[in-house]
């Protein structure tokens, strides 16, 4: 769920300032303390409000608390409460919120000289991330729109993709640390509502030099050679997109920059135009295992090691596993106007390497076939965006 902070006392602080009975401005004569000369007494008191980030739902209120440390100051006035904007929230004397509009404000709180805030998010959808399931809707704020809204509500959203997982044992270390950092406690994956607009390369250069290998920078070969079911279960266990993503940019930066990179120069340009979530890791390129969590979260296809077929020595694929794409494209239909829909038959690049030359892929198609190959990263396949929330 999303943290509120509740623990720190923040906003702004004030100096009590030391009083000389004796009017005596001299700054170099110490007032503060009679018994210890030349230590300096000065309280410094710090006015907080707890939470000091508050989410709430259209239509939802909840009561803001606050304290002074170390203790209370003589105060000529009670403290006053106030909303920046009230076409969002407002707020009572006794420091209840209510949501308004989707939108955000700040919460201030006034004592004296003293002050502090609470910034305030209403969200957009009718759930909060906490209460996300498989095949809802995922908004631009970050909030979460029903599956079962009506057509005419998911049409009338800032709809930016779908969850597709609310498995969080299926996030990797790297999402979570990511959403910690930012005060998040994770919930889920998203996959994007809108897929590139054609089909890209995975990595190129006019030499064709494969001499750059992703494991100098600590991604790893996803295969076990003359072994289709351990690659496989390496595959299905590799959940680390976020991590491959910000390896290329921070490690490969000067490739990246010179164009040899095009699935991750891609999602920088989809961050851009499809800004994500502030309470969200921002959108990177789905590795293996996430994409087969996408096949089985919105395809509902049953891509499982005990109903895999064998391809060769490394590859694998599955068979009659129901209409794959039309199954996505169920969900994006009445988003459509937001989203492109995925033709049978596509495949996509996922972020996971299967040796200096290869990459792995996914293809999905409405004959319940899907399959999951390595092939040369500077051939075009079609390429789609996750996140973390």
């Amino acid at each position: 769920m999303l943290l509120l902070f509740a623990g720190g006392l923040l906003a702004a602080s004030c100096e009590k300032p030391a009083i000389d009975p004796g009017g005596n401005d001299d700054p170099t004569t110490d007032t503060t303390s009679t018994e210890e000369p030349g230590k300096d007494t000065t309280i410094v008191y710090a006015l907080g409000v707890e939470p000091s980030l508050l989410y709430l739902l259209r239509s939802e209120s909840t009561t803001l608390s606050w304290s002074f440390s170390p203790e209370t100051p003589e105060l000529a006035d009670a403290p006053v409460w106030s909303s920046d904007d009230e076409s969002v929230a407002t707020v009572s004397p006794e420091g209840e919120v209510s949501a308004v509009s989707p939108g955000k404000t700040v919460i201030r709180l006034a004592a004296g000289d003293y002050s502090a805030e609470c910034k305030v998010t209403v969200f957009m959808g009718d759930k909060k991330p906490e209460k996300a399931y498989i095949g809802d809707y995922y908004l631009s704020d970050g909030s979460i729109l029903s599956q079962n809204s009506s057509r005419a509500e998911i049409g009338a959203m800032d709809v930016i993709g779908v969850v597709f997982c609310t498995d969080t044992s299926r996030m990797s270390g790297f999402e979570k640390k990511a959403l910690w950092e930012k005060g998040i406690e994770p919930n889920g994956l998203v996959m994007s509502a809108k897929q590139a607009p054609e089909p890209l390369r995975w990595y190129y250069t006019d030499t064709y030099d494969f001499t750059l290998n992703e494991e100098e920078i600590g991604m790893p070969n996803i295969i076990v050679y003359d072994d289709p079911v351990a690659t496989y279960r390496m595959a299905n266990e590799d959940l680390n997109g976020y991590m491959y993503y910000n390896q290329i940019k921070e490690l490969r930066a000067k490739e990246l920059a010179a164009g040899y990179y095009q699935v991750f120069t891609y999602v920088a340009e989809f961050e851009e135009s499809v800004p994500s979530p502030e309470i969200s890791t921002g959108w990177y390129l789905p590795s293996n295992g996430q994409w087969f969590d996408i096949l089985r979260g919105l395809a509902k296809g049953s891509v499982e090691e005990n109903n895999l077929v064998p391809e060769g020595n490394e590859d694998f694929y599955w068979m009659q596993l129901g209409p794959l794409s039309t199954n996505i494209n169920n969900i994006l239909e009445p988003v459509k106007e937001h989203s492109e829909f995925i033709g049978s038959g596509m495949m996509f690049w996922t972020s996971s390497v299967a040796s200096p030359s290869e990459t792995r892929f996914i293809s999905l198609d409405d004959n319940g076939f899907s399959c999951c190959y390595r092939y040369y990263k500077m051939e075009y396949m079609n390429v789609l965006c996750v996140l973390g929330f």
